[in-house]
């Protein structure tokens, strides 16, 4: 093993030189495209139909180690074995009444610790390390332990219960998996497991247009392949040359007009979403290849595979309000935060569900001050944005032509102003992030505290939407 490491690193290493891109980029790089030729093995070579659970958790959790091992290292793959270990000893020995909130606590705190320790060693720095795979982990972890709990509860119907305690190769393969342990995404224990073993592609009744039930079985994967490949190629030649001319910083220079730092401002967060973008569309084609992102046929016998989609880019870039522009980006993180949080808090909490789940979010993504100036402004900005919708939307709906109106000043407004509060994540620090805000004179930040501590006419909130409302920015 060490060998093996040995010599992956100074490949690494000599590729790093020769083309002047960082070494955690490059060795991050090489294992995702590892997810192809592997996907392939496993695909094929490891289907389901001739080949048994056991070799498949086997294959894929060792995979899964290697890779982690390959490009983090013992010492910072300790704490998530360390993670694992404990919150499965929750889920044998821990009452499954009370399992879920012990194991979401316990993983939140070891995700913290590793927050930190990258504060110590990495302050401000963007190296790719360990807290990737520990961030989604801790989703992982704390979905298994809820669906426990639902599964324990004869009054739940959600689909995704669990009705017994998955067994520990099950638990570490759903964890460690070689096509999601790098960069995600996440999908629920259940969904995994019936990949594994194939049910997610065994033959499904449907009805057609003619009344007729229609049989379907594994579907053509072409197309979710090439179409997520190819867009995570354009996203990231969109990246590399916008990055080059306008680094972040440019947002924050003193020498611009507003009309020029709101032109800057929209440039920069272009390359900064298209490097997400890059990201989530390649490691969903991988999943979409290897089989786990398909989601079975819908009522038309139309194949649909959203079980690893992360990121719906048109959504985000061309949404109407600021609540379909935060649900269609890191998907999966935003289905995490209602399930653990926006539907489980208790009625009469002292926060809102909306803002619990975006304080949760920032307290998962780390302890920059940056992150929670974006959170904070973002929560204000999502009720802002449902209170002036209830207002305003049923003025625009006489005609085509206002509604179209009214779509064009809304996807302006939603794409402009969330800018504001999404800029001061990636500026990490309170000083950049209010800095960047002053020059605004902090006018936005203003206005929508105003439009959501202040009564409005018509803008009353209104029941049955819980399902719909958490919208919960996930950079």
């Amino acid at each position: 093993m060490a060998s093996l490491i040995a010599m992956f690193e100074s490949n690494v290493q000599a590729l790093s030189k020769q083309y002047a891109v960082p070494i955690d980029q490059v060795r991050f790089l090489t294992l995702l495209l590892l997810g192809y030729p592997l996907g392939a093995l496993y695909r094929y070579g490891l289907h389901p139909s001739r080949t048994s659970l056991t070799v498949r958790h086997v294959f894929s959790t060792s995979l899964g180690i290697l890779l982690g091992l390959l490009c983090f290292g013992w010492s910072q793959m300790f704490l998530l074995f360390f993670m694992t270990g404990v919150c499965y000893a929750m889920l044998l020995w821990l009452p499954t009444t009370v399992v879920h909130l012990y194991t979401i606590v316990f993983a939140m705190v070891c995700v913290s610790m590793g927050h930190v320790y990258r504060m110590i060693t990495d302050y401000e720095g963007w190296n790719i390390d360990f807290s990737v795979p520990l961030m989604v982990m801790v989703q992982r972890v704390s979905l298994t332990a809820f669906a426990l709990n639902d599964g324990s509860r004869a009054d739940s119907d959600i689909e995704q219960k669990l009705t017994e305690v998955p067994s520990l190769l099950e638990y570490w393969s759903y964890n460690y998996n070689f096509h999601t342990f790098l960069a995600g995404p996440t999908c629920t224990m259940k969904e995994y497991l019936n990949f594994v073993d194939g049910s997610n592609f065994k033959a499904t009744p449907t009805q057609n247009d003619g009344g007729k039930e229609k049989t379907h079985g594994e579907p053509s994967f072409f197309f979710p392949v090439i179409g997520t490949l190819l867009g995570s190629l354009v996203c990231i030649v969109i990246h590399l040359i916008l990055v080059a001319r306008f680094p972040l910083t440019e947002i924050i220079a003193p020498h611009y007009s507003i009309p020029q730092r709101v032109l800057i401002s929209h440039i920069v967060g272009l390359h900064i979403r298209t490097r997400y973008y890059f990201i989530w569309l390649f490691v969903e084609s991988i999943n979409n290849y290897i089989g786990l992102g398909f989601g079975g046929y819908d009522k038309e016998g139309k194949p649909v595979w959203d079980v690893c989609k992360n990121i719906k880019v048109f959504d985000v870039e061309l949404g109407t309000n600021y609540r379909a522009v935060m649900t269609a980006w890191n998907v999966t993180t935003s289905l995490w935060l209602r399930r653990v949080c926006y539907e489980r808090l208790p009625p009469k909490f002292i926060l809102s569900p909306n803002m619990c789940s975006w304080l949760l979010s920032a307290m998962w993504h780390g302890f920059y001050p940056g992150y929670y100036l974006c959170f904070l402004c973002g929560g204000f900005m999502n009720e802002a944005a449902r209170k002036m919708r209830r207002l305003l939307h049923h003025h625009f709906q006489g005609s085509v032509v206002t509604k179209r109106v009214y779509d064009v000043i809304t996807t302006t407004t939603t794409v402009t102003i969330n800018l504001y509060a999404a800029h001061c994540f990636p500026l990490l620090s309170a000083e950049n992030g209010l800095k960047y805000w002053s020059y605004f004179y902090y006018v936005p930040l203003i206005v929508v505290v105003l439009i959501t501590v202040l009564p409005l006419p018509g803008s009353g909130d209104r029941k049955g939407k819980l399902a719909h409302n958490v919208g919960v920015a996930t950079q």
